[in-house]
């Protein structure tokens, strides 16, 4: 007598390989959307911080990447200026904190010009690559 699978038994293995299989593919499916995401994260805050050191964002703004980066660079690639048409970056500055050193004789004295030093902390948001980024930026001014 030849021992043989039964055709139950044999829908029941192919059910489980196939319920594994998709759920393999569902793991796949979301790792590749976190990598494209951290990706996407990762290059807009890269043009935020060259946007932050360059002064970009100073005041409000809502430009293409590339009116903002011809300032700076000069771009002959016509795919990468497309490109960077395309993308957006939109900065608005909220000052949150304005701190005066006071004015007194005493440190008129020990510090000279520096006790008419202001300290500006502004809240910096931007969207860029349809990324919403937050960053602060302070500024002494004399």
């Amino acid at each position: 007598m030849i021992r043989a699978f039964t055709l139950v038994e044999v829908l029941i293995a192919v059910t489980i390989v196939f319920t594994a299989g998709l759920g393999l593919l569902k793991v796949s499916s979301n790792s590749s959307k976190l990598i494209n995401y951290a990706k996407t994260k990762n290059e807009a805050n890269s043009l935020f911080s060259f946007a932050i050191l360059n002064d970009i964002c100073s005041s409000d703004i809502d430009k293409n990447l590339y009116d903002v980066i011809k300032t700076k660079f000069t771009i002959k690639d016509d795919k990468l200026i497309s490109a960077l048409k395309e993308q957006n970056l939109t900065c608005e500055s909220e000052e949150i904190l304005n701190i005066k050193l006071a004015d007194s004789e005493e440190i008129d004295i020990i510090l000279n010009d520096i006790s008419k030093m202001e300290f500006i902390i502004n809240k910096i948001s931007a969207t860029i690559m349809g990324a919403n980024i937050l960053g602060y930026e302070i500024k002494a001014n004399m």
